[in-house]
């Protein structure tokens, strides 16, 4: 089984997140940057959907876009404990679309954007400006790449109910032309005695900076609000930690 299909290990393995003060960072950046009020949220890439809780006690609305069934319905679930307002979707990164719904903040975490051209990308931010309000924001937590030559293989091991995973992420370079790579993530789970190895391969490409910044030129539906660094809107830049971008839908 892959990483996607066996979410309550997925959940232990991330579980390193701050929520609340990742939660506090979005609705500082609505308050600066935000040209509408905010009341729903769109996460892209929802997976376990760890924020619901979050979002539901400060009163947001959530919707959010997964292509993994696995994770649909582990979410689901937890929005019937919660008694919590959740609308899921699935579907892929590059062609979806909400109906007739409208939201006022979207946003992907933790690089989970896979397209893997740039026309994939611009197919992508035109399915984001469709449901996104004008006014509202997009933001991308570690999609533009801001240490660009350093090495990226990371190892960490979380633990919740008794149960440790070990995570192992490593990029591989595939199309140095194209600028693709696979992502391969590797968890060990001790599940009680019980162990059990889960691995996932996706394609993505990564962008840079300069890049990024001209895409947006080109693009002209969203305008670039600026560079920010492990959910803090007053840090300075740097190569470690967890580069986020903020763009304003025109």
């Amino acid at each position: 089984m892959n990483v996607y299909q066996r979410p309550e290990y997925y959940e232990i393995a991330f579980d390193f997140r701050d929520l609340r003060k990742e939660v506090d960072f979005f609705e500082a950046a609505i308050r600066k940057f935000s040209s509408i009020k905010v009341h729903s949220v769109f996460e892209l890439g929802a997976g376990t959907c760890p924020y619901l809780e979050e979002w539901h006690r400060r009163g947001y609305r959530y919707f959010g876009l997964d292509a993994s069934p696995e994770m649909i319905e582990f979410s689901l679930r937890r929005a019937k404990e919660l008694q919590a307002d959740l609308t899921l979707f699935r579907g892929d990164m590059a062609r979806f679309a909400l109906g007739s719904r409208k939201v006022d903040l979207a946003y992907v975490l933790l690089g989970s954007l896979f397209v893997r051209t740039n026309s994939e990308f611009f197919s992508h931010l035109d399915c984001v400006a469709k449901v996104l309000k004008r006014g509202g924001l997009y933001v991308l937590d570690g999609v533009v790449r801001f240490n660009i030559l350093a090495e990226h293989e990371e190892r960490w091991t979380m633990k919740r109910r008794g149960i440790p995973v070990r995570t192992t992420y490593r990029p591989e370079l595939v199309d140095p032309l194209e600028q693709t790579c696979i992502e391969h993530v590797t968890l060990e789970v001790d599940d009680h005695g019980k162990k059990t190895t889960l691995e996932s391969e996706l394609e993505r490409k990564p962008f840079f900076p300069q890049e990024f910044l001209l895409l947006m030129q080109k693009h002209k539906r969203f305008q670039f609000v600026g560079w920010f660094m492990d959910f803090e809107l007053r840090k300075p830049r740097s190569v470690s930690g967890r580069p986020i971008v903020i763009l304003r839908k025109r």
